[in-house]
């Protein structure tokens, strides 16, 4: 949901008009739950999806009439799409139930565009929010407002209630786990890629701005200059989610900031080197006090045993082993 959040925020930052299409209700085998999302532009290209097929070209097909035909701002549609056996089967898909859907028009400085902006925002630090929507129902359904609220007031799952007029959804919006990338050398900056790419929140802290800074790094969530790694650990200390990956440009930073990492509750602390250079920092970090079970909880040499010898092939075998790690699987 970050990459679709991020897509709707870029056409808000363009002032492109889009409908934005949200599952609201589902029963049955249907192909996508409640929450699912699509955009559609004036074009009729997407991004996101409602599940395909029959679902997505119906919603598609009344998002373009609604852009077509000049519609306002938050002027919404609530339409059931059937999605039984024989028509599953004419639209190639194998499922029953229906699909109930949201479209609201969102035009440019709108009340729409305003919240996705902002809540891009939050993303992207971090922030746990719920987004709350009033709906108009009749014959000519239209948005009544948002608000963004922090935290989450509901589960994991939307919550749609029709049953009063005003009808109201919640949905909560959850950042994906965060990954602290300490060093922005040529490794940092494609590990940082592919992290995004896969949906980590990815966030890359250097001491050094010629380094660390939005050129290098566009795809990433944020982009940390440090005074210096002395503490560089302190803003996520606590938390059990959190992915730190050591890449930076030499011994002595790696080992310093190995010890502030696995100060912390991080789920996962990886560090690049050779063997040989991993056992002289573990030997430094044992002499300082850390124990033998602190040593075991990192992943060096980091990565992936795929062979990888330039810095693309590296940051490959080092997000696959992020992400067996975050499936659970090692």
């Amino acid at each position: 949901m970050k990459a679709f959040v991020r897509d709707v925020a870029g056409l808000v930052r363009a002032e492109e008009p889009f409908v934005l299409a949200t599952v609201v209700e589902s029963s049955g085998s249907t192909p996508r739950s409640s929450g699912a999302k699509m955009a559609v532009r004036p074009d009729g290209s997407i991004f996101g999806t409602v599940g395909g097929g029959l679902a997505e070209a119906q919603a598609c097909r009344a998002a373009v009439e609604m852009l077509t035909n000049g519609a306002k701002d938050g002027e919404a549609r609530l339409m059931f799409v059937d999605m039984t056996q024989e028509l599953a089967a004419n639209s190639d898909m194998i499922c029953g139930g229906g699909l109930s859907l949201l479209l609201e028009m969102a035009a440019p400085g709108g009340d729409c565009a305003r919240v996705y902006a902002e809540l891009d925002h939050r993303l992207r630090t971090g922030a746990i929010s719920t987004l709350t929507t009033r709906i108009h129902g009749g014959k000519t359904p239209r948005i009544l407002g948002h608000e963004l609220l922090f935290g989450r007031s509901v589960g994991e799952e939307p919550v749609f209630s029709r049953e009063a007029d005003p009808m109201v959804l919640d949905e909560p919006f959850i950042p994906p786990a965060p990954l602290y990338i300490f060093g922005a050398g040529h490794v940092s900056r494609f590990t940082a890629r592919v992290a995004a790419m896969v949906g980590f929140r990815t966030v890359v802290l250097d001491d050094r701005a010629d380094y660390a800074n939005r050129e290098r790094f566009p795809e990433v969530d944020e982009v940390v200059v440090l005074d210096s790694f002395e503490g560089c650990c302190d803003a996520f200390k606590d938390d059990p989610e959190a992915f730190v990956v050591i890449v930076t440009r030499g011994h002595l930073h790696d080992r310093n900031v190995l010890a502030e990492a696995l100060r912390t509750r991080a789920h996962y602390v990886g560090m690049i080197g050779s063997s040989t250079k991993r056992n002289k920092i573990y030997d430094s970090l044992l002499a300082d006090g850390f124990t033998q079970a602190d040593i075991d909880r990192c992943y060096s040499p980091i990565g992936l045993p795929i062979g990888g010898r330039t810095p693309e092939e590296i940051a490959v075998s080092i997000v696959g082993e992020l992400i067996q790690v975050r499936a659970g699987k090692q």
